[in-house]
């Protein structure tokens, strides 16, 4: 089963690709991912789910 963390370590690894490269594949595995933790957190929507992901980083970052 996936965890939570390594979705969020895929949507951040899926995100830098795509701003340093670009591409279609990039920007659509991340929206994927997102959207697996929205399902495994219990969210309502993909912008419930990106508040999340973005609480999720700061915290990383404090931390």
């Amino acid at each position: 089963m996936i965890n939570e963390q390594f979705l969020i370590d895929q949507i951040i690894l899926y995100l830098g690709q795509h701003k340093r490269f670009g591409g279609k594949h990039n920007e659509i595995m991340a929206y994927k991912r997102l959207e697996q933790l929205r399902v495994l957190v219990g969210l309502k929507d993909a912008d419930e789910a990106t508040d999340y992901l973005i609480m999720k980083m700061e915290g990383a970052i404090a931390a």
